[in-house]
């Protein structure tokens, strides 16, 4: 379970990083008509007290940290989807905006990973100038992220990126994406092109495949470990994760919106906070320590208060 660290003294961004990150993203969305969806993987076999209950009264954090951080920059048309809610849904015949997305992100705990693995395979079925960037993250990513490319010949889906860090390496990837990408030009087409010409390289964080479309990938290039993000209050405001969860329902399509803002609250009457990051402790059996790299991060006693008020009034 141990990870790699990084050099001491870089083991962190400078201060304001992820703010000015959010900035540059309000800026791309002004020129970039862009829709995605994120989808938390569920095994429902895994259901079990004392989560049996709560498991579909409480949005996962970290999907929907996603989904509120592209909705915060000015990507509304964005939807995250809870298998704990949505058993049956299907990536490929999602619409969204009346077509497919051009972004497709799903992310797996290591327990819910078949359910990760279905929904990869499952999109890979689309044709590939149609189908959107598909990109694999979560804690199970953390720590095998070669587990979002398949090895059988004979059954060869893929995802086109792992994101093996924090919300800021998926956001500094799509900076590096709009930037460069042509106007009505398929992001996935956009994707291939910059990892074509190693625009990815500078961004630690990621694991992505080379070798020929529709195959199982020659290799893995792996960009290192990212940095992380010292100031918990420079991230999105959770409030505006809840703007954007998909409804529950037995259809595998999207549904024609998102939840209601005013009816939220009977579908997620728990919410979670997360006030730190990391561990003080030092337990031998424990991955936390080392994938924050011993580092001990939290939120200000402001911010939380802040979290708790709005989330109670908006919510």
């Amino acid at each position: 379970m141990e990870l790699p660290f990084r050099e001491k003294g870089d083991e962190l961004l400078r201060p304001g990083a992820m703010l000015d990150m959010r900035a540059r993203l309000r800026e791309h969305a002004k020129k970039h008509d862009l829709t995605s969806v994120a989808a938390y993987a569920f095994d429902h076999r895994t259901r079990m007290l004392p989560f049996y209950f709560v498991d579909r009264r409480m949005s996962p954090g970290g999907v929907r940290a996603i989904g509120g951080a592209f909705h915060e920059a000015g990507f509304e048309k964005t939807r995250v989807v809870l298998q704990t809610w949505k058993k049956r849904f299907q990536p490929s015949r999602m619409q969204l905006d009346g077509r497919m997305p051009d972004l497709f992100m799903t992310s797996s705990m290591w327990i819910h990973s078949g359910r990760m693995k279905d929904m990869l395979r499952d999109i890979c079925t689309v044709d590939p100038d149609q189908r959107p960037l598909v990109i694999a993250g979560g804690p199970h990513m953390y720590y095998n992220p070669w587990d979002a490319f398949s090895t059988d010949a004979a059954d060869p889906w893929r995802a086109d990126v792992a994101v093996t860090g924090e919300l800021y390496v998926l956001l500094e990837l799509m900076d590096a994406l709009l930037t460069e990408r042509a106007t009505g030009e398929p992001l996935r087409r956009t994707f291939l092109r910059v990892k074509a010409s190693g625009g990815l390289d500078h961004i630690p964080g990621l694991v992505y495949p080379n070798g020929d479309e529709g195959a199982v990938p020659d290799e893995l290039v792996d960009t290192g470990i990212q940095r992380l993000l010292r100031d918990l209050d420079e991230l999105p405001h959770p409030v505006h994760g809840y703007k954007v969860i998909e409804p529950p329902g037995r259809s595998p399509l999207l549904s024609p919106g998102a939840i209601a803002v005013d009816k939220i609250h009977k579908f997620t009457p728990i919410a979670a906070i997360e006030m730190t990051y990391g561990c003080k402790f030092r337990c031998p059996y424990c991955p936390i320590p080392a994938y924050n790299q011993h580092k001990d991060r939290e939120k200000s006693p402001e911010r939380i208060a802040d979290e708790m008020k709005r989330l109670r009034q908006d919510y």
